[in-house]
């Protein structure tokens, strides 16, 4: 509990004089003793119930102990005594706005502007409340007026930074950051924002030397070079980070983030056997970090480790991103035998893990269990399909089960190695009927002959969804396919959905590219045109697992930071017997990858 303002036994020894009081109240308020200042002031006040300066800093000192009503009370009483003082009006202001009370917080500035004109700080705070109300451009008159008056002012300089990054006004951004940053280049959180702001500037020149000093200047704190590492990451400039990271490592080797950090880069890079000795060192310097562990079951299952990296892959179920997954009402298995059991398998993730691990239906049924799926809405009508499947759910199923587990969970208790792969080739397969439908339409665009012009029916995927943070380095613009696209004998087929599919309307005529994409309506459509193809060329995207999970032909081009299922150095896919994968060798570049596409393909379709 506060104690009473004239409840203090110090002020009570206190002499009587005002002046003295006074004195002793502003030294407390200066040396930020607010309790002993509000004390003090209040027996000013017993002795002068009008006076201004002690109403003043009772309401400045109130708000710093966490008493705003307290404080807008005295400020109040001040200004009904003394409405000519705009230095308490801009205060008043100033509780207004850090109270949520933005319209009377403007109208306190413009009162306090009004009697004494702009100060700095006036039109900063002002600044502050039009942005808080998204009056940007407004805020950021303000902001520069305030600069006029003091152009040293940091936090207006960075405030029209941020304002100028929300209005995507990227060189006005890298020109804001720059002068924060010079105003002060020992505030390492500028040099961050100014990392972000140049390179989204693209001043690639700028960002080096920026990054050189701050490796001189902070050459000596781990910490720092981790947050500069981090920050490195964001922009994608992998190769800096990793420099950046292993340089911090050299001052503390024994800091789990930097270790992180050159983890994220060297996989970003393909470098795998770097990152996987840095998974290593993260999850074992944080033992608790749910990302440190599951980054390392993703490290171990991409080297092939399935024993290690699948009791290790228990920590998805603890990122924060998960904490909401379903967990139906029954028994969670754990390698109890299944034989004569109702078993409920619950996808997760992506719709590709989920297409993935749907043949784990078909080994629980061989296994003697009854096996529902709870799968996503648009995996519906597939999942029914897959073998061993007795049901598929897109809502939680009514039950009851003997036994429940999510996909990328049955590993673990079932022992999964990479000797038993694939557990099941062509588990999922479309209607027959619907495979005719299809069948007849794509004879309906052009027929094809083994002596004819097109002796090859191939689909192809060229982008994933852009949703996806990474996606720009995983999906291929269509012109870069166009070695592969010229190759003669194929009757070709755009399996694209969303925004990408409108690409294919305006590609070369002579190439005959067929657009499927508005024609498609669900993954059962998707499934039956490829059972329909002689090869699928796809992107990692679901696609892929479609194509392998019903046993299509399917070339898929890997990016340099391949996905843990797709694993290292081999060009086909344990899951998939009918997948062959063409790996990136240098983030970014995909034309050697394409031209590797085309000369197998001129092999494919002459044989």
């Amino acid at each position: 509990m506060l104690m009473h303002e004239t409840d203090s036994p110090l002020c009570a020894s206190l002499s009587n004089d005002v002046a003295t009081i006074t004195a002793h109240a502003d030294a407390c308020f200066a040396a930020g003793h607010h309790h002993e200042a509000i004390a003090a002031y209040g027996r000013v006040l017993a002795e002068q119930p009008h006076n201004v300066h002690a109403l003043h800093r009772l309401g400045l000192a109130s708000f710093r102990v966490d008493r705003p009503e307290r404080s807008r009370e005295y400020l109040d009483r001040a200004l009904n005594i003394a409405p000519g003082r705009a230095d308490i009006w801009e205060h008043r202001g100033l509780i207004a706005a850090l109270g949520g009370e933005l319209i009377a917080a403007e109208a306190f500035y413009h009162r306090a502007m009004s009697l004494g004109g702009g100060t700095a700080s006036l039109h900063r705070n002002l600044g502050d409340c039009l942005k808080l109300s998204t009056r940007l451009a407004e805020a950021c008159g303000h902001y520069l007026e305030a600069l006029e008056r003091e152009p040293a002012l940091h936090h207006a300089v960075r405030a029209l930074a941020r304002i100028s990054t929300e209005l995507d006004r990227r060189e006005d951004a890298a020109d804001y950051w720059l002068r924060a940053w010079a105003l002060d280049s020992t505030h390492l959180p500028d040099a961050l924002e100014l990392i972000v702001a140049l390179s989204a500037a693209q001043r690639d020149a700028q960002l080096d030397d920026l990054l050189a000093a701050l490796r001189s200047r902070f050459a000596a704190d781990a910490f720092a070079l981790q947050q500069v590492a981090y920050a490195l990451n964001g922009v994608e400039r992998f190769r800096d980070a990793v420099s950046v990271a292993v340089e911090g490592l050299g001052v503390d080797p024994h800091n789990g983030w930097l270790h992180h950090n050159a983890s994220f880069a060297f996989n970003m890079l393909g470098e795998f056997s770097a990152m996987h000795a840095h998974a290593v060192e993260a999850a074992r310097l944080m033992p608790d970090h749910p990302l440190m562990q599951f980054n390392l079951a993703a490290a171990q299952l991409r080297a092939g480790d399935f024993r290690n990296g699948w009791r290790q892959y228990r920590w998805h179920d603890a990122l924060p991103e998960n904490r909401d997954l379903a967990c139906p009402a029954y028994p969670e298995w754990r390698g109890e035998p299944v034989a004569g059991r109702r078993f409920l398998l619950v996808g997760e993730q992506g719709l590709g893990d989920q297409l993935q691990f749907l043949g784990m239906a078909d080994w629980l049924h061989r296994h003697g269990a009854r096996v529902d799926v709870w799968v996503e809405v648009p995996l519906g009508d597939v999942a029914h399909l897959a073998a061993g499947v007795h049901a598929a759910w897109t809502t939680e199923p009514p039950g009851p089960y003997d036994y429940w587990c999510r996909m990328l969970r049955m590993p673990e208790p079932m022992k999964l190695d990479l000797p038993m792969l694939p557990l099941a080739t062509s588990y999922l397969r479309a209607a027959p009927a619907q495979v005719q439908r299809w069948r007849s339409r794509l004879d309906a665009i052009g027929p094809l002959a083994a002596r004819g012009p097109f002796r090859k029916r191939v689909g192809i995927v060229w982008a994933g969804n852009p949703a996806y943070g990474l996606d720009r380095y995983r999906s291929i613009p269509l012109p870069q396919w166009l070695p592969v696209l010229e190759q003669t004998g194929v009757r070709w087929f755009s399996l694209q959905k969303g925004e990408a599919q409108n690409e294919a309307v305006a590609w070369r005529a002579d190439i005959g590219l067929h657009g499927l994409g508005p024609e498609i309506g669900t993954f059962a459509d998707t499934l039956a045109i490829v059972q329909s193809l002689d090869l699928v060329i796809t992107v990692d995207t679901a696609v892929a697992h479609l194509a392998g999970a019903c046993g299509t032909p399917v070339w898929v081009l890997v990016p340099t930071f391949t996905d843990w299922r797709w694993m290292t150095e081999r060009d086909d896919s344990p899951w998939y017997p009918s997948a062959r994968l063409f790996r990136q060798r240098e983030l970014g570049r995909w034309d050697a990858v394409l031209e590797e596409v085309a000369h197998a393909l001129r092999e494919f379709v002459a044989g």
